[in-house]
């Protein structure tokens, strides 16, 4: 048969249009990442954890979107379609004992180099910062429950969404070997296929040889796949999970939000000046109060129509941590100062370790 003629034009459409469906949503996940991790972090019960990131700086909120959607994109592209592309080698019936006992190895490091790829980006992404300390962890000097709640843990932190995502590249890989499979068979195009072994070195130094005719078909495997339409559902399905994976993660990663500390010489002066009209003792607001001895507590979340929105940890009546909304008006403080977060990303050692976290002592109660 004729080979069909690959229009790059077509090819361009098809990846514009599946890369400006992500773009399109970049908002949309982003506000549910930050929603996952204000309620699992601040403890926000669901309306408060909503508010408080409908207040959230749009950019900073973009930018979690980004951080998901480009990672689920880019991975689940390439790992499902190398995948794919490994199943329809293994599956050639031209291709001999070897062939196929290197294809299960691909196939094998291929599963295994995504889950650890994607286990040190969670690792990474905690930390906020590439360095061997990011990968390796660190132990805390705090109680054990404060540990598990600040830091990001190998199990089941990192490794159920790493999983997830791996299932998602297996799963994706083998709907584009059915949908490849099904294509050849009813066009009757066996010249689709890209075998491997036909006039190819065989035996263990044949190897290297094979592997890069592997790298350089599934280049000519994605455009046909694209071109052709059959690539698309399988990366979908891949796409959704890696979504899922990352998702997942954001929920497992302490939300780490800046520092904003204010001034309220104006605010306390004035509640002063009523309460001695009033012959009461002064008051004043609590979060008036408490930034002299806890000036690091609030969390600022944007600063937007001359109002400054944070997240205020404070006291509850039975003495335990609890996260406020508030917003206050420019003329309410005498100043306002962002700086960086005090707590920083933390990532847990490993469990293999001398001193895990679960080495730690118990937290004191109603300890906050």
């Amino acid at each position: 048969m004729t080979r069909v003629r690959t229009s790059f034009l077509e090819i361009v459409q098809t990846l514009a249009a599946y890369v400006a469906v992500p773009v399109a949503l970049v908002y949309p996940f982003g506000f549910v990442a930050l929603f996952l991790q204000f309620t699992r972090y601040f403890y926000l019960e669901f309306y408060t954890a909503w508010y408080a990131v409908s207040l959230v700086d749009r950019m900073v909120v973009m930018g979690q979107g980004a951080t998901i959607l480009i990672v689920a994109l880019v991975g689940s592209v390439l790992c499902s379609g190398l995948v794919g592309r490994i199943l329809l080698l293994y599956d050639d019936t031209r291709v001999d004992w070897f062939g196929r006992l290197a294809a299960s190895v691909c196939l094998t490091l291929v599963s295994l180099i995504a889950l650890v790829l994607y286990v040190l980006y969670s690792r990474t992404l905690a930390a906020g910062k590439i360095s061997w300390l990011a990968i390796a962890g660190s132990q805390l000097h705090e109680c054990r429950d404060n540990a598990m709640r600040h830091q990001l843990n190998l199990w089941p932190d990192s490794l159920i969404p790493a999983a997830i995502f791996v299932v998602g590249v297996l799963l994706g890989g083998l709907l584009i070997y059915g949908a490849h499979f099904e294509f050849t068979r009813r066009s009757y195009a066996e010249a689709w296929r890209h075998p491997l072994a036909e006039g190819r070195p065989r035996g263990v130094f044949g190897l290297p040889h094979r592997l890069w005719s592997l790298a350089r078909s599934t280049v000519t495997f994605f455009v046909s796949g694209v071109t052709q339409r059959w690539i698309l559902p399988g990366l979908t399905v891949a796409y959704i999970f890696g979504i899922a994976a990352s998702l997942w993660l954001a929920w497992d990663t302490p939300a780490f939000m800046p520092y904003v500390n204010f001034g309220f010489a104006d605010a306390i002066s004035d509640v002063k000046q009523v309460s001695e009209e009033s012959s009461k003792e002064p008051e004043g607001p609590f979060y008036a109060k408490e930034p002299p001895t806890q000036p690091t507590s609030d969390r600022y979340l944007s600063h937007a129509d001359g109002y400054w929105h944070f997240v205020h940890r404070g006291k509850n009546p039975a003495g335990k941590r609890e996260y406020r909304i508030i917003s206050l008006r420019d003329e309410e403080v005498s100043y306002a100062r962002v700086v960086d977060a005090g707590v920083k990303g933390r990532v847990a050692p490993f469990p293999w370790e001398d001193h895990p976290t679960g080495d730690l002592k118990p937290c004191a109660r109603f300890r906050w």
